[in-house]
């Protein structure tokens, strides 16, 4: 992904992040919680992803909804997100076109490939005029995307997972044509599995530049693509059950997960999180410290050295003076399992073989 792409489309849709399941609304008292989307069983602290970019598995997608005449491959639909340098040989072997669509109100919104590792999922799409015209949007000089927003987005995988998390931004890949593009990832607590039907439902795009007092209407309509998707995971799974510290709390690691572009960690810590009470749903500048209590250094080290910064989001569940947590997200750039040397977290460094 173009870096500019990558340090800000946190900037576009940090709140759309934060998501709780029912329970832990109920139990925690609406905490950092703007919507949920799908109920979940655990008691679960959502954060906001800061690095939400990629997954991986190999995928076969059957088409569920309308598509368009043309398929674009994965490394076509993810070259604006990764950038001509990417490597478009396991993009294309672990991702997969989709090409389910919707038009509304004249425009075409087209789910063009899935990159997924089984917690994690990318989906690039492409947004059309059916007159020709263009959007009439200016590109943001200091992100490099377009500020753009859906009044309200879902995505249903067909589970009741325990918890997950998400991002979206949009950009203009050719600002002399019809169409622009829009990003969504997800990334869940819990395993899903192949086999398993994916709606997504869109609805209102809206303008929110400076420009503009409040956001405006861009094109109203609710878009719905439906497709099936089945896994051939790719990830590596490494061995768990180390004690660590996490900034000076013992903690046992339960799940270590890596994919070429996404990872999903586990671990227990012997302490039970405790949260200032949140007003309508927003979340104190103090969660943000008790996040990092939490958290601690979490990194990946490449063969060459070079260190990946982990631990952009996940959630925490409190229950019997423990806290279970989970970190999740997805790296800047593909990263193929044979680069990575060893996955650090708590003072322990765990090989990767």
């Amino acid at each position: 992904m173009n870096k500019e792409y990558n340090d800000n489309r946190e900037y576009k849709n940090a709140m759309d992040a934060l998501h709780f399941s029912e329970e832990a609304k109920n139990r925690m008292v609406d905490r950092l919680m703007e919507r949920a989307e799908q109920p979940a069983p655990h008691r679960v602290r959502r954060f906001p992803r800061i690095a939400a970019v990629g997954v991986a598995a190999a995928l076969v997608l059957s088409i569920g909804a309308g598509a368009t005449g043309i398929l674009k491959s994965a490394s076509e639909a993810f070259a604006g997100v990764f950038g001509p340098t990417a490597d478009t040989e396991i993009i294309d072997q672990i991702g997969r076109p989709i090409g389910a669509s919707d038009t509304v109100n004249g425009v075409t919104v087209t789910a063009d490939a899935i990159l997924f590792d089984g917690y994690n999922y990318l989906i690039s799409y492409t947004l059309e005029k059916e007159d020709g015209s263009s959007f009439g949007v200016e590109t943001n000089p200091d992100t490099n995307l377009l500020d753009l927003l859906w009044e309200d987005s879902t995505s249903d995988v067909g589970i009741r997972s325990g918890g997950f998390i998400g991002s979206s931004w949009f950009y203009d890949e050719n600002p002399d044509d019809n169409a622009i593009q829009y990003v969504a990832t997800m990334s869940y607590d819990d395993v899903v599995k192949s086999g398993r039907t994916t709606k997504i439902t869109l609805k209102n795009l809206r303008d929110f530049s400076e420009d503009n007092q409040k956001p405006i209407s861009l094109v109203d309509g609710t878009w719905h693509l439906k497709f099936k998707l089945d896994a051939e995971n790719c990830s590596k799974e490494l061995p768990a059950g180390q004690k660590i510290s996490i900034n000076g709390k013992s903690a046992v690691l339960d799940k270590l997960v890596l994919s070429p572009i996404g990872y999903n960690i586990a671990y227990t810590v012997d302490d039970e999180v405790q949260f200032e009470d949140a007003e309508s749903g927003q979340a104190p500048a103090s969660h943000r410290d008790t996040w990092e209590e939490f958290t601690g250094e979490q990194f990946i080290t490449l063969k060459d050295g070079t260190t990946i910064d982990l631990a952009s989001g996940g959630s925490m569940d409190p229950e019997d003076g423990k806290t279970y947590c989970v970190r999740q997200g997805t790296f800047e750039r593909i990263l193929p399992l044979e680069d990575m040397a060893s996955l650090t977290i708590g003072g322990v460094s765990i090989p990767i073989e």
